[in-house]
């Protein structure tokens, strides 16, 4: 009773006033609530006074529990040890606030009075910081603080006033009032840039402090120290609180303790609000402060960092870790683990960016930016612009991953909308999507209006044709004693004195006609065009308009002539080639050819693809196409139009008929042009194997090293030799006392019989998982096995049979060109060569120098390739006899042991999935209980703000982040040196 009664006399004398000395005085210290002792004997006011109690005290409801189960002799004692303020003085003290505020001489109050005010507002009640709240007690501070920023030297009043801010905060209702007045918050931010190191530090624990407090209290911290910036007239906001940490203060002591609360402030803004529960946010933040010199700020203080600064520094650097190998994709649970992109490198971000984006349709775009941004100059005249990018992408990256969120300048936030601009670009895309599918159905549609219009067009033709053929049936009845007139214009194909007389008219069209009345329509002159109609017969339109429509009249009417004329078919002689010739080639100019129709086609859609003239050509296969004028598969394609005897024969009498080659055809003049050239099959056929023999050879080499290489592997490979021992071991146990048991070996296509035995209790694992799952435990080093045998997966590609053939192939290839180079030699071919010397094209043959040089490389080359063979054969003799692999194809063995690394592979990815699975559901439920035990904590601390500031500045508020991070990383504590 003694003790509490000295506190709260102390506490009346700093506003200069005694203790009931006089009864004059009692009203002015009359309590709130007056407590008759002998009137707390009964319970149920008792009760009611404790509660008011309780509530008074501002507790959280955890302590308000706590305080209910006391025994009614506790309660007693501290209802009447508790003393309540009386009303007036927090009037006085909104009065005497209000007085400093109008002062304009003296605007500063003593800081004997200013300290007077932080007590008061550190050892009053709830109700007391209520009122003081709701008189603008929390304005009247903040402008007060606002005026010792523009005057120098009030270091101690400002001192104070943080010291009222600090003191308040530790009431909900408090911290509730300085959250809402965004003045008072910058007020506070202000203080950081002060020269006294105590200013900046309790500023700075502030701001801290605030960001613990759920809802507003991150996002608030965060606003002001955005609008700070522009006072500060810093580049970028944090520039501050970055530079802080390089400056040294009055003492090592209040450097280290400056340091402490800025890396606190720092850790808090990244471990609290939307930073805590997003990647990217978190991510954004430190970006800016690390652009800002963060590393290397805590490169440059960690060797004079006491114990408590450097924790907060490793807290700094293993987030940062942790974050940068999620980002990536990694596990950051890997002991030691670091990130696979190093973020401080723009290629190694550059090069992820385009993996993770390789396979996706993102990736155009990704490219047009990055070759967009290659244009923008780098000088310092476009500095602005780079800025802007940077925000943009801030903005935009933060609205579309933080729910909406964006923390860039208001002013740029307010007019970017990133729900518009994905809308827009959503329609876009649609318009976009919906234009090309329109584009496409209209080339659709005009490629049907072509089809019908060709089919309108043939059913046309066949009509005609049959009108025609009709004409011509009736002519020949009208006059059956003169049938010879009639033949003459039929080609030679079809003599006239085999024709078989037409039929009577009654038996062609009689029989068409009986049942319909004959419509009295005039008979054309000629053939015409038909219309293609859909005929209505007469029982159709029987009752309706068509009965009684007088179309016979209107021929009275129409220019017969005339339309015969204008809608006239082909001419006679036209109808009867068409219906009569059975092979019909029109050219605007007569040609002719003689080869077959199919093989001309094909012949001239080659010759379009080549597109030279036969002279080129020639004079190309003269000088064994030095100028590449000729590609390779355009050379195999001429190997199937080389011209056989029959036509060569066809195509001279052809010529010699008309005199001149340019009578023929485009295809007959080129196998004719082609047939000048002496022996031009073997020319052909020997340019060819010159041009594909070293792309034959370089694809054939890389096969035969793979098995060579392949069998090295195997043969070497003590992790498959440790591998075939547990498989092995495991084999022997399963079989014990059965037939296949008692194994001293076992073949290798056994290996992929392992996913044939199921685990008893979970069909969907196997022996192979089993054996994987020892490995993982036991021996480690065997889950890298398919790295060590990776060139099993090439040998498996490899086909006997074809190398073989290949191989023969190259050598028959050598041996063609020796001996057409051989036969230039002989005396036929020097005749040959003789008769067509007077060309000047021939003077440029280098076949002769073209093939001699061949024939050295070739051979060269095809005795290494030799060589390769026989050491591949030998290797892989080797290597399947020391497994017992009875075969010569190493297509078998290492596609046996490339189909088994395959399943390894996917074995090992399920197991890992699998595993992931449980120490992600693991590590969710471990995060659960560690932000509701950090939450609680919080809440907890809500009700002291100085004990939540001391948790923060000690680390003990990370203190669980921490031990995780270190033990994760296994990051060894160094000594430190004592604070």
């Amino acid at each position: 009773m003694d003790f509490i009664d000295n506190c709260m006399e102390s506490i009346f004398t700093c506003f200069n006033r005694k203790k009931n000395d006089e009864a004059t005085n009692r009203s002015a210290h009359q309590p709130l609530h007056y407590l008759d002792p002998l009137g707390l004997l009964d319970d149920g006011k008792l009760e009611k006074d404790f509660e008011k109690l309780v509530e008074e005290c501002g507790l959280s409801e955890e302590r308000r529990a706590d305080l209910r189960t006391y025994s009614r002799e506790k309660k007693l004692v501290m209802l009447t040890t508790q003393t309540f303020r009386p009303e007036e003085d927090c009037e006085k003290l909104i009065s005497l606030l209000r007085t400093f505020e109008k002062e304009q001489q003296n605007p500063f109050a003593p800081v004997s009075v200013l300290q007077d005010v932080a007590i008061t507002l550190r050892t009053q009640c709830s109700s007391f910081v209520e009122q003081f709240v709701n008189a603008d007690g929390v304005q009247l501070l903040s402008t007060l603080l606002l005026r010792c920023h523009l005057s120098p030297g009030r270091d101690q009043q400002t001192l104070c006033l943080l010291g009222a801010f600090r003191a308040l905060l530790n009431s909900t209702k408090g911290r509730i009032a300085v959250l809402q007045d965004d003045e008072a918050l910058l007020a506070i931010a202000r203080a950081i840039e002060l020269r006294d190191s105590k200013c900046k530090i309790v500023a700075v624990e502030i701001l801290s402090g605030l960001c613990f407090v759920p809802e507003d209290g991150h996002c608030k911290v965060l606003k002001a120290l955005t609008q700070v910036s522009s006072v500060f007239g810093e580049r970028t906001r944090f520039q501050t609180l970055v530079s802080e940490l390089h400056r040294s203060q009055s003492s090592e002591k209040e450097t280290d303790r400056t340091r402490i609360a800025i890396l606190g402030l720092i850790n808090a803004l990244l471990r609290t609000g939307h930073a805590e529960s997003s990647l990217e946010f978190r991510v954004h933040l430190r970006c800016e402060f690390l652009m800002l010199g963060m590393a290397r700020a805590a490169t440059l203080i960690r060797p004079q960092a006491s114990n408590r600064l450097q924790d907060h520094l490793d807290l700094f650097e293993m987030m940062r870790k942790e974050d940068e190998i999620v980002l990536s994709g990694g596990n950051s649970e890997d002991s030691g683990a670091s990130s696979p992109v190093n973020f401080e490198s723009a290629s190694d971000i550059a090069e992820a960016l385009h993996s993770k984006l390789r396979s996706s349709p993102a990736l155009p775009h990704f490219m047009s930016l990055l070759q967009h941004l290659f244009m923008v100059p780098s000088d310092e005249k476009h500095l602005p612009l780079w800025r802007l990018f940077d925000l943009i992408l801030q903005h935009l990256t933060l609205q579309a991953t933080v729910q909406g969120m964006s923390d860039v300048e208001e002013t740029f936030a307010s007019t970017v909308d990133m729900e518009e601009i994905l809308t827009r670009l959503h329609t876009h895309c649609d318009y976009e999507r919906l234009e090309s599918d329109m584009e496409r159905m209209k080339e659709e549609l005009d490629q049907e209006r072509v089809r019908a219009m060709e089919l309108d067009n043939r059913i046309a033709d066949l009509n005609d044709g049959r009108d025609s053929i009709s004409s011509r049936i009736s002519n020949i009845s009208s006059s059956p004693s003169d049938p010879c007139p009639s033949m003459s214009p039929l080609p030679p194909i079809c003599p006239p004195a085999i024709a078989p007389p037409p039929p009577p008219p009654s038996l062609v069209l009689g029989t068409m006609r009986n049942d319909e009345t004959q419509k009295r329509v005039p008979k054309p002159t000629g053939s015409l065009k038909s219309f293609n109609w859909l005929k209505l017969t007469e029982s159709k339109v029987k009752g309706t308009a068509w009965e009684f429509i007088e179309d016979e009249k209107m021929y009275k009417q129409l220019d017969l002539e005339n339309v015969a004329s204008t809608f006239a078919s082909s001419s006679q002689k036209e109808e009867d080639i068409d219906f009569y010739s059975t092979v019909s080639r029109r050219t605007r100019d007569i040609q002719v050819s003689v080869i077959d129709p199919r093989r001309y086609q094909n012949c001239t859609i080659m010759l379009s693809k080549l597109k030279l003239s036969h002279r080129e050509i020639r004079a190309a296969l003269l000088a064994m196409d030095d100028k590449g004028k000729l590609p390779k598969d355009m050379l195999e394609q001429m190997l199937k139009f080389v011209p056989s005897k029959e036509e060569i024969n066809l195509l001279r009498n052809a010529v010699n008929r008309h005199n001149s080659p340019s009578v023929l055809a485009l295809a007959d003049r080129y196998l004719y042009e082609m047939a000048q050239i002496p022996r031009f099959e073997h020319r052909l056929r020997s340019l060819y194997i010159i041009r594909t023999f070293q792309e034959r050879f370089d694809c054939l080499t890389p096969h035969i090293q793979s098995v060579t290489k392949a069998s090295s592997a195997v043969s070497s490979s003590k992790k498959f030799k440790q591998l075939l021992a547990l498989v092995l071991a495991l084999g022997n146990y399963l079989n014990y006392g059965k037939r296949n048991g008692n194994a001293f070996g076992f073949d290798l296509t056994s290996l992929n019989r392992l996913n044939d035995v199921k685990f008893a209790y979970r069909s969907d694992r196997t022996l192979l998982h089993y054996i994987l799952q020892v490995i993982d435990n036991r021996f480690p080093d065997l889950g890298k096995l398919r790295r060590e045998l990776a060139a099993v997966y090439d040998a498996a590609r490899y086909n006997r049979n074809e190398v073989l053939a290949e191989i023969r192939s190259l050598e028959q290839g050598i041996t063609a060109v020796r001996s057409e180079l051989a036969f230039m030699k002989e005396a036929a071919y020097q005749e040959q060569l003789t008769q067509v010397a007077s060309n000047e094209e021939w003077k440029e043959d280098q076949f002769e120098a073209v093939a001699k040089q061949f024939v050295v490389t070739a051979c060269e080359q095809y005795h290494t390739l030799e060589k390769l063979h026989s050491e591949m054969k030998a290797k892989f003799s080797a290597c399947a006899a020391q497994f017992c692999f009875d075969t010569l194809n190493p297509e078998e063995m290492f596609g046996c042991l490339a189909k088994f690394l395959t399943a390894f592979c996917e074995a090992q990815q399920q197991l890992w999935t699998e595993n992931e699975h449980k120490e992600q559901v693991k590590r969710q439920t471990i995060a659960r209980s560690y932000f509701a035990k950090k939450a609680s904590r919080r809440r907890e601390n809500e009700r002291d703000f100085d004990q939540l500031i001391s948790a923060l500045q000690s680390g003990d508020l990370f203190k669980d982040d921490l031990s995780r991070l270190r033990t994760s990383f296994r990051v060894a504590k160094k000594s430190r040196a004592k604070p």
